[in-house]
């Protein structure tokens, strides 16, 4: 018998990038996958790329109502992943304040109304795996907001950890580096992007980006790991040890 055997997982921004890379091994370990995400095209390619039952449900994790009748569907959670999300760059005194409310909207609030909405449908035994990010101990340049946020969620994963385990529900946090191939969404130019990438390669001791594959293998580690709450999970090639 595989580890999430008979096992219920929603997994937010599970179409593509680090969700989907978990979705794929919680499938493989016996789980029943559901993708989460704001296009449904993608979702349908996750899904049958995935097979063993999995099926995505069309949802913008920024709209409560939209979270709860993604919730309200399910008749029970075993273990809940919250990947959606982008990110937004840029200078203090520059970027729009309103650019960092809708960056909390959904990585930020998102993961809280997902948790919100689907306590009620986990049983004893059950584990929530949170997402941030390293520059809540990194520090990037304009990435203030960003980097406000990623503490936002390590905090609110520790105190849910507290709150939680009288019910049995664990709840940890991923904290990924630098991750290739994840197509997630952000405000840079193609070139910023590339000077941020090699600007960001030479802080990291291994001297490469990860892979959505080595963040499925922390979750399944977290989801995993009877023992394992309230942590925060740096995935990152050794970026935060320096």
């Amino acid at each position: 018998m595989s580890a999430l055997t008979g096992k219920i997982a929603v997994v937010t921004g599970g179409g593509s990038g680090i969700g989907l890379a978990i979705a794929e091994r919680f499938a493989r370990e016996g789980a029943q996958v559901v993708l989460v995400g704001r296009r449904k095209s993608r979702l349908d390619d996750a899904a049958a790329r995935i097979g063993h039952g999995a099926y995505g449900v069309p949802t913008d994790v920024g709209n409560d109502d939209e979270v709860k009748r993604l919730f309200g569907g399910l008749v029970r959670v075993d273990v809940l992943v919250t990947c959606a999300g982008g990110a937004v760059f840029g200078p203090v005194e520059e970027l729009p304040p309103q650019a960092w409310r809708d960056l909390f909207a959904g990585r930020f609030f998102g993961q809280l109304s997902a948790c919100h909405f689907a306590v009620p449908k986990m049983p004893p035994g059950s584990v929530i795996l949170l997402c941030s990010g390293i520059a809540a101990r990194a520090g990037l340049v304009n990435y203030a907001g960003g980097s406000a946020l990623c503490g936002a969620v390590n905090a609110m994963g520790r105190a849910l950890a507290v709150e939680l385990a009288p019910k049995g529900i664990r709840v940890n946090v991923l904290s990924p580096g630098l991750i290739g191939d994840t197509a997630i969404e952000s405000n840079l130019t193609p070139e910023m992007l590339q000077s941020f990438l090699t600007d960001t390669l030479n802080k990291i001791p291994m001297k490469r980006p990860g892979q959505p594959s080595d963040m499925a293998d922390a979750a399944l580690f977290l989801a995993t790991c009877q023992y394992a709450n309230g942590m925060v999970l740096d995935i990152d090639g050794g970026w935060t040890a320096i």
